[in-house]
């Protein structure tokens, strides 16, 4: 037996759709995301030489203590898939940017640790990060607007999980 759900309408012949506020957030969410996150891979790039997935891996290992995350927990954080940031860390590497190191107590754990050079990008680059989320984004909103969203996104996301490996070899 099928359970009615006031918030999902049906078509006569039984295609289920959202009624029209809940369509807007839902639609308007997918929008907002990939407006942005097309504005910031552009301008990143044009700018820095760098896709925006290579500056949250950068961003993330800059933050991080002493400069380094394990790669699994660096794919989470930066929301990538672990093959997807190798692949990113393989070309980072490649320029200079991130090094690999053995976990000491593990030697199946990789570590990513970012350079000098990486952290020198990085910071060049944050200022374009800033300045296209503020003018895409954040400027769009008023301060109440950015608190309001801020507190009902957090309600719908998880807490990232911490590395169990001490730190990088070598």
């Amino acid at each position: 037996m099928a359970v009615t759900d006031p918030n999902v309408l049906q078509t006569p012949d039984g295609l289920k759709y959202f009624p029209p506020e809940r369509e807007a957030a839902w639609i308007g969410l997918l929008q907002a995301h990939a407006e942005l996150t097309r504005a910031l891979d552009a301008e990143l790039a044009s700018r820095h030489g760098v896709s925006l997935s290579a500056y949250e891996v950068l961003n993330r290992l800059a933050h991080a203590a002493d400069g380094h995350l394990r790669m699994s927990v660096l794919a989470e954080r930066s929301q990538l898939s672990l093959s997807r940031v190798s692949r990113v860390i393989d070309t980072l590497e490649q320029r200079g940017f991130v090094a690999r190191r053995s976990c000491p107590g593990d030697s199946r754990v990789v570590h990513a640790t970012i350079t000098p050079e990486g952290r020198r990008l990085v910071g060049e680059a944050q200022e374009t990060f800033f300045e296209v989320v503020e003018r895409r984004f954040l400027a769009r909103l008023s301060g109440e607007e950015v608190e309001v969203l801020g507190s009902l996104l957090g309600r719908l996301v998880s807490a990232p999980l911490g590395a169990t490996c001490p730190g990088p070899q070598g």
